[in-house]
């Protein structure tokens, strides 16, 4: 485990329990984690390189995506995602949060998308079907994001908090931080999408978890510096 991931954390705790995001200081901070979080590499969480082997995805009964819960408190996670080569997780949502993604192994290309005003979107979606959440968005020009330092990227609670992520180029690892975390007691549920449209605009659909999405899982041995913070848990 490096020094720079302590860094991280205990920059991650700055930011998220320490400051709330009203706080002019909030910003300041993010983006200082920011510039933290653009430097890790596998080899600092402490994840062995097999993680993201090719081999390791060609076993019959693997899932196409590997967790690993690194650490969560009711401010905020963090985690790591292992695509397999070519599989896409898929459309979600991120409600209220603010998040950061780092590629840790790899490259994957985002496709994101940004909620648009409310009326605006109360006009434009006027007379769609009951029954399921639909989301008028805009999309934001895909993405390539590869393990080079300074390639991390940032979600808020209005810009590009939708995105699917696809690994290319063999499998990908990616790390993230997500403030608040999905299973705080003040989050809201969070949804799988579709898109409706192929156009600038979208409207986004809600559908059921998808049937090819599924995780397994690698415990983490947290670092001592975790285990000695106040009110955590570790996954």
């Amino acid at each position: 485990m490096s020094a720079l991931f302590a860094r991280v954390f205990r920059q991650a705790r700055l930011t998220f329990e320490y400051t709330s995001v009203g706080d002019p200081k909030f910003a300041t901070n993010l983006h200082a984690l920011r510039r933290l979080v653009d430097q890790l590499t596998l080899a600092d969480i402490g994840l062995d390189g097999s993680l993201v082997a090719t081999d390791t995805f060609q076993r019959p009964t693997k899932a196409p995506c590997t967790y690993v819960g690194v650490f969560e408190n009711d401010r905020f996670a963090m985690s790591v995602f292992v695509l397999r080569e070519n599989y896409t997780m898929p459309l979600h949502d991120h409600p209220l949060m603010h998040g950061l993604l780092r590629v840790v192994s790899g490259a994957v290309q985002i496709c994101s998308y940004s909620e648009l005003a409310r009326r605006d979107a109360d006009v434009l979606l006027e007379g769609v079907g009951k029954g399921q959440r639909h989301v008028l968005v805009a999309a934001e020009p895909e993405k390539i994001i590869s393990a080079s330092p300074g390639d991390c990227a940032l979600l808020t609670p209005t810009e590009r908090n939708f995105h699917e992520i696809t690994a290319i180029g063999g499998p990908a690892a990616f790390f993230d931080i997500l403030s608040p975390p999905y299973n705080s007691s003040s989050q809201p549920q969070y949804y799988f999408y579709r898109k409706d449209d192929e156009r600038p605009r979208y409207v986004l659909e809600t559908i059921p978890n998808p049937d090819h999405y599924y995780c397994d899982t690698v415990h983490y041995t947290p670092p001592g510096f975790m285990e000695c913070s106040d009110d955590s848990t570790t996954a």
